[in-house]
Formats: structure tokens, sequence, C-alpha cells
């Protein structure tokens, strides 16, 4: 009995934890995208696929870094940290 409470304790604090997790991040249509691409508004567009996928084709004006060197290209985010910043990859997730 008490490893099921352990369980559903765990389970609760967890999907709390990714709903809020999920709260903070919007999903932006493509549309909207394209709209802040023609405003000329501040933002930086990452293309998190693999580089060669990067060098076949990718939207104007976004960086490449790939989802496994997030961390490792941290330094090419922006300092100031309210600047938005727009991911996009080949699938949702």
């Amino acid at each position: 009995m008490r490893g099921r409470s352990f369980f559903l304790s765990m389970f609760g604090f967890l999907f709390f934890v990714s709903t809020l997790a999920t709260a903070q991040v919007p999903v932006m249509t493509a549309e909207q995208v394209h709209s802040w691409l023609d405003s000329k508004r501040a933002f930086l567009l990452i293309d998190a696929r693999p580089a060669e996928e990067y060098r076949q084709a990718h939207i104007p004006g976004a960086i490449n870094i790939p989802a496994d060197r997030m961390k490792a290209d941290a330094e090419r985010l922006p300092k100031v940290k309210s600047t938005p910043i727009i991911f996009y990859c080949r699938g949702e997730g």
C-alpha cells in the first residue's frame, strides 16, 4: 500500500510539473512566425534539426542549434533574457 501511495504521489507531482512547464511555453503557428518575420520584430529563430537538414533548407534568418547541442552552444543564445526565442524542428514535441 505504501508503494502505491508513493507512486501516486510521484505521478501527481510529475503531472503538475509537466503541466506547469507546458503552460509556460507557448506554441506558435507558422502564420504567427511569418508575421513576426515580416514585422522585423527582435527575436531569435532557432532551427533545432540536425545540421544536415539545416543545410538542405531552413527559414531565412534562423540559426542552427540541434537539440542535442543546445547546452554546448548556449553562448549563441541572446544575452538579453527578454529576447523571445522561437524554436522549430521537423515534428511535434
